[in-house]
């Protein structure tokens, strides 16, 4: 047994900073000593909640993005003792895991870990996954060069989407109510606006008309059937023309509902991204080591893992605040 500390959710909306027990290895996983591990705010949150379908049992170990030194492994080891890796959390612990991300060590197998390219630095290599999230929804969504793409939601992913699809060559215009969020992105060169009257009146105004593909990464029900409206309308009678898409990447703790009219008149194109595949990650930490998608501007700080409880407590409250990464190296 390897004893470790891991930031867990003891109850709804309740976090602590507690002792686990990581089993000994077994053929193939290594040991990970933990640099960096970060927050991805809507499943987290959504997880803390307890509103995650699956219905983990509390106590458990939130998060999914772990940036670390390996330490030991397994005979025939691929991976060497003293690589820097990406992990999705730890593969197994004392208590149980959502993934099992915020962890000072970690367990898992050799073939689920990415190496880090020397001279990227861990507290960005951690935001990988979120940068293949947005990069998976990218590519099911296939934007053609110029298309119009609305990115409604500037979070984390929603920032990430709007990166992913301007380096794809798409005409791309992010939209939020949050004026800093706004800003974020115009600092990137890329357009942006706060909500006007309407998300529809937003995107017409900026394109002349609707979107080729709306993404929607505010996570919030309510908001989804508003977005739709945004993408662009399907004259009748020319059948050579193929409707617009929707891409929904924000995390949903609740049910929503969609126009039946809004969707059909549209001829609407519904995506619904998973997660990602081991290859976007993989591309993923190439991006984030080379610059091509741009992510440490999306960490408001990084703190100590015994500030867990009040990081927590603010990500539910301030929408300035856009993910935090837990330092671990103390």
């Amino acid at each position: 047994m390897h004893r470790a500390k891991a930031i867990a959710a003891t109850g709804v909306n309740v976090i602590e900073l507690v002792d686990i027990e990581l089993p000994e290895l077994e053929p193939g996983e290594l040991l990970i000593r933990t640099e960096f591990t970060a927050v991805s705010p809507g499943t987290e949150l959504r997880c803390l909640a307890g509103l995650q379908s699956g219905d983990v049992d509390f106590p458990f170990i939130p998060g999914y993005s772990v940036v670390g030194i390996v330490e030991s492994v397994t005979a025939d080891s691929p991976v060497s003792v003293g690589t820097r890796v990406f992990a999705a959390g730890t593969s197994r612990a004392s208590i149980n895991r959502q993934w099992g991300g915020h962890v000072s060590y970690a367990t898992a197998h050799a073939n689920q870990v990415v190496p880090i390219p020397d001279g990227c630095p861990p507290q960005w290599a951690v935001l990988s996954k979120l940068v293949a999230i947005a990069l998976r929804g990218c590519r099911i969504a296939e934007p053609k060069p110029s298309e119009k793409v609305a990115v409604v939601g500037l979070g984390p992913i929603g920032l990430l989407s709007l990166r992913q699809f301007h380096a794809a060559g798409a005409n791309v215009l992010g939209v939020d109510q949050d004026a800093s969020r706004v800003g974020r992105a115009e600092k990137d060169g890329i357009a942006a606006s706060a909500v006007t009257s309407t998300i529809k009146d937003t995107v017409y105004e900026h394109f002349g008309q609707g979107a080729d593909i709306v993404v929607d990464a505010t996570g919030v029900p309510g908001v989804l059937p508003l977005s739709i409206q945004a993408a662009r309308e399907l004259p009748w009678g020319q059948s050579d023309l193929i409707g617009p898409k929707v891409l929904i990447q924000g995390s949903y703790p609740d049910p929503f509902t969609l126009s039946y009219n809004d969707c059909f008149r549209k001829e609407l194109h519904i995506l619904m991204p998973r997660d990602h595949t081991p290859a976007n990650l993989m591309e993923a930490v190439t991006m984030v080591a080379d610059g091509t998608i741009k992510v440490d501007d999306l960490i408001s700080w990084s703190g100590e893992p015994d500030s867990a409880p009040d990081v927590y407590a603010r990500l539910r409250s301030d929408r300035a605040i856009m993910t935090v990464t837990f330092d671990w190296r103390g």
